[in-house]
């Protein structure tokens, strides 16, 4: 077993791609397992696999079901996938190890005095893939002790890649704003820093590396776990979608940080240089983030004006024909802006955000950035 991957240009894969999320963070029967995570998780993650820019999954989420509705959607879905579609799965949630070792994942039925008759052993999932014709599968599992799922299994269907989110006796986090696993994916699917090899998409192995990394930079319990059973070629979650790149100098890193968030809300795609938690030359991957850039945003403050860094950014921008927008967080006076931005980018329209009406215009900025010349991008893997 294991991954037989041959160097090759990035395949167009043909074939649907079905995604099935099931995630359940209400118990009423044993409610001291309570989670406010998984329903936060299964929007976030419809939104950015059903992208029919990036993901372009069709999507089935199953929130708070029980136990008989899941096994049967389960089933449905691993008799429909064919041999040329991709699969995947994903569970958010409470898990805990049974008797046997193995994974039991509690559904909203679950009784707590008969918690292994009433929850849905790995083992039935396991199943369910091992009679599917589907041999590009993947699997995602954001709970308690998930890395127990393969234990004492019947046997792995080829063409599997899972991703746990913690080893088989660790715990996982919660933050108010879904699982801490679930996000650092999110984040890794639409965000170009997951893309290492930077040919445009998000691979599984690209994916996991980010969300390990990732949880580790911020402090998170629980190492992400990976396996993989006789894959004959890499297998794609999303290509990467275009960004705004985020010009700024660090003393304004608190304004950024908000802005950045702004944005987000607005449904953008955002790159911050020191997001980039993968290892590797950090001027390569600026370079990199540039040239995959909509909109380069630069923030305007005295600092930003003395900074090197956002000088050389901007310099390339505009050679690589990126649109350049500027954006004021505060009153600059003329005298303040050096001569070096007023001979080459004073014609640039600057954007000015009131601190009081910050929301109003972090959304007129997000227009300004859509209706902006876009750099095409070859997306054909996906297609």
């Amino acid at each position: 077993m294991g991954l037989t991957q041959a160097k090759h240009k990035t395949p167009i894969l043909a074939g649907r791609r079905l995604a099935l999320l099931i995630c359940n963070g209400s118990f009423p029967s044993i409610p001291n397992f309570g989670l406010v995570g998984p329903a936060k998780d299964a929007r976030l993650l419809e939104t950015v696999l059903s992208d029919s820019d990036t993901g372009r999954f069709s999507v089935c989420v199953l929130l708070d079901r029980g136990l008989l509705e899941v096994r049967r959607e389960i089933a449905r879905i691993c008799s429909d996938a064919s041999e040329n579609d991709t699969l995947l799965i994903y569970y958010s949630g409470n898990g805990f190890p049974g008797q046997d070792g193995g994974l039991y994942l509690l559904m909203a039925d679950s009784d707590g005095q008969y918690l292994h008759a009433t929850a849905l052993d790995a083992e039935f999932i396991l199943s369910q893939l091992r009679n599917s014709k589907c041999r590009r599968i993947i699997l995602i599992v954001d709970a308690c002790h998930a890395g127990a799922f393969f234990n004492h299994n019947r046997g792995i269907p080829n063409g599997l890649y899972a991703i746990t989110s913690c080893g088989a006796d660790q715990m996982c986090s919660e933050t108010p704003e879904g699982g801490a696993f679930s996000l650092a994916v999110c984040a890794g699917l639409r965000d170009a820093a997951a893309d290492i090899d930077g040919d445009g998409l998000v691979s599984i192995d690209e994916l996991h590396e980010f969300v390990k990394q990732k949880l580790r930079a911020d402090g998170f319990m629980g190492t992400p776990q990976k396996w993989v059973w006789n894959v004959p070629e890499r297998i794609f979650v999303t290509a990467v979608p275009r960004h705004v790149f985020l010009s700024y100098a660090r003393e304004d890193m608190t304004q950024v940080d908000r802005l950045a968030k702004g944005l987000q809300a607005e449904g953008l795609s955002v790159w911050i240089d020191r997001n980039g938690v993968q290892s590797g030359n950090w001027k390569e991957r600026v370079m990199d983030g540039l040239n995959r850039a909509r909109a380069v945003v630069v923030v305007l403050t005295s600092a930003s004006f003395t900074s090197p860094v956002v000088r050389k950014e901007l310099a390339f921008a505009a050679k690589k024909n990126v649109p350049i927008i500027p954006v004021q967080l505060e009153q600059i006076p003329d005298k303040l802006v050096p001569d070096w931005f007023t001979l080459d980018y004073d014609e640039l329209h600057r954007h000015a955000i009131d601190a009081k009406r910050y929301d109003e215009g972090v959304k007129k900025l997000a227009s300004a950035i859509c209706n902006s010349q876009k750099p095409d991008l070859q997306r054909d893997a996906l297609r």
